[in-house]
């Protein structure tokens, strides 16, 4: 092989390898530590998710919070959008938000968290938008913007 072959054979692989990550550089943590703080509520929990492909992104918002009706969950969902708005790693994403009773602290295991979602957003998104069904709300970026009030 050529040398020159060889050197696009490289640059080929280390593409599709940063291609494969599908990373998102983000760190979860201080994200979820900083919309937990800024939005108000008892926590949350940000996990960027990469379903069927590791170059799709999806990123879900795990909102903690006392009150699970759908009017303090929707006023909740308002908070966490203009702070995601603003936010440098969250702003101009769709999100994926699911409403838990509690705190971070009572719901260490993921595997649990996943079905710990309280079944009010198909309510919510008749006050907010998006579309809610269950445990689940995904806002587009608009959307987001649009709760922000940065149309």
């Amino acid at each position: 092989m050529s040398r020159n072959r060889l050197w696009h054979a490289m640059a080929a692989t280390a593409v599709l390898a940063l291609i494969l990550t599908g990373c998102s550089g983000m760190n979860e943590k201080d994200v979820s530590d900083r919309l937990g703080r800024e939005a108000g509520l008892n926590g949350a929990l940000v996990e960027v998710q990469h379903p069927g492909l590791p170059t799709n992104e999806k990123i879900v918002v795990w909102m903690f919070v006392d009150d699970t009706s759908a009017p303090a969950v929707a006023d909740d969902v308002t908070r966490v959008a203009r702070v995601a708005a603003n936010d440098p790693d969250l702003a101009g994403k769709d999100l994926t938000l699911a409403a838990v009773e509690g705190s971070p602290a009572d719901h260490t295991d993921r595997v649990v968290l996943g079905s710990s979602g309280v079944p009010v957003m198909a309510a919510v998104a008749e006050t907010v938008g998006g579309r809610g069904a269950e445990e689940f709300l995904e806002l587009s970026a608009a959307d987001v913007r649009r709760l922000a009030g940065r149309q």
